[in-house]
């Protein structure tokens, strides 16, 4: 039995279906990313109010590019995912289908594309179903989580070198030193005397993309 309000089926469609939350899954990934490029922004700039005042997505990408904030190959990638993310945003009939959802991976840095496909490859829903709504969902879940550790592996970097970056200094000088004089003293040793914890653990990067608690 049909509407009596006409537009209605079409609107549902637009606003409520399947594709429409893929979509916004992206959009808030695309967020993710882009709260980290502004942390990263806050903790290698002196006024970063001034560098983010009505900054965009693609100012704080170029910012962090520019100041040597990202690699390359992060930097590579996560423009690609902006590109996307305009074409979404821009189009009311825009889809994340298989095919673009895959056009983007391969578009992604060697490195960064090989991560996203073992990320893909070890989900057992994806690989052993081959279900097209599931690969769909696994991958941009893959695309997302492979950036948000490489971020958030930089955002870590940032705030130990901010902490400790006097200790760390004196950890690099005396490093020097040991090797040039041959003392035999070792980096552990070095380190434990100066109180200098290890750098932090590159798995736990995740979670520097969300607000802390105070």
């Amino acid at each position: 039995m049909g509407s009596k309000y006409p537009g209605t089926a079409e609107f549902g469609k637009l606003l409520f279906d399947h594709d429409t939350k893929l979509s916004m899954s992206f959009l808030r990934g695309h967020l993710l990313l882009e709260q980290a490029l502004a942390v990263l922004i806050e903790l290698h700039t002196e006024r970063p109010a001034v560098m983010l005042d009505r900054a965009s997505f693609s100012s704080k990408l170029n910012i962090c590019d520019g100041l040597g904030l990202l690699d390359a190959d992060s930097a590579s990638a996560v423009r690609a995912v902006n590109r996307e993310r305009n074409h979404l945003a821009h189009r009311l009939d825009a889809t994340l289908t298989l095919t673009r959802v895959q056009a983007l991976v391969d578009k992604l840095p060697l490195r960064v594309r090989r991560g996203v496909e073992s990320v893909v490859s070890a989900t057992p829903h994806a690989q052993v179903h081959h279900d097209e709504d599931a690969l769909v969902t696994e991958t941009l879940m893959a695309i997302f989580l492979v950036l948000g550790m490489r971020l958030g592996n930089l955002i870590q970097q940032g705030r130990y070198e901010a902490q400790y970056a006097s200790e760390l200094e004196s950890y690099r000088m005396a490093r020097a030193i040991a090797e040039i004089q041959e003392t035999g003293v070792s980096a552990e040793t070095i380190r434990s005397r100066l109180a200098l914890p290890h750098p932090p653990d590159p798995l736990q990067a995740l979670t520097e993309l969300f607000p802390r608690e105070n």
